[in-house]
């Protein structure tokens, strides 16, 4: 088995831990095109699109679950008609750094900090993009601080925010250990697990 996918995300970091995910299915899936132009807003204005398309090719979107109180009511408010069956819509809670943390064991070694100061269960952190820089302001890794925590007041992330992250996504983010503190990352994985396409 060997399905084609589309990726859709809002973000490098999203659209590169998407990748991983998918890797850890062997052969099962490659990675078709990927569509990433305008973050949330962008998926929000074309998943009916997306979902259109997914009638002959499969889509896996990603979006963070911003200010909506439960993936599910995102689900309904942006689709107006039923998902079709080769669209993955998945919504990481609150966002895909949730999904980051979820792997205590390994940021812990790559950023230099005790896993006893992460969240148990990042899903429920209001901003785990602020969860996760306050955990590297305690590293005493000078070069991840100076990537990843924000310059200024002005400044959400650090300069090199997202490729520091893909690093360590790329080199010791370990699933079967995310998906155990996170449910919104088990759902998504499950979610790929159990997929098989369905020709128009």
């Amino acid at each position: 088995m060997n399905i084609g996918i589309n990726l859709v995300f809002e973000d490098a970091v999203s659209g590169f831990l998407m990748t991983k995910i998918l890797a850890e299915f062997g052969d099962k899936f490659y990675v078709g095109t990927s569509y990433s132009e305008g973050g949330f807003g962008y998926i929000r204005s074309n998943i009916s699109g997306f979902n259109q398309a997914a009638v002959v090719t499969p889509f896996f979107v990603l979006t963070d679950l911003d200010r909506y109180e439960c993936p599910q009511f995102l689900r309904e408010e942006w689709l107006t008609v039923p998902a079709k069956p080769n669209l993955i819509f998945r919504v990481a809670v609150r966002e895909v750094e949730a999904w980051i943390l979820a792997d205590a064991e390994g940021l812990s070694e790559f950023i230099g900090v005790n896993k006893v100061n992460f969240p148990s269960n990042p899903d429920v952190e209001i901003d785990p993009k602020v969860t996760l820089i306050n955990l590297v302001k305690r590293s005493r890794n000078r070069r991840i601080k100076d990537d990843i925590v924000p310059k200024n007041e002005y400044a959400k992330i650090g300069p090199n925010y997202n490729e520091r992250l893909m690093t360590f996504i790329g080199e010791k983010w370990d699933i079967s250990r995310a998906i155990s503190r996170s449910q919104s990352l088990k759902r998504a994985y499950d979610c790929l697990d159990r997929f098989n396409y369905i020709a128009p």
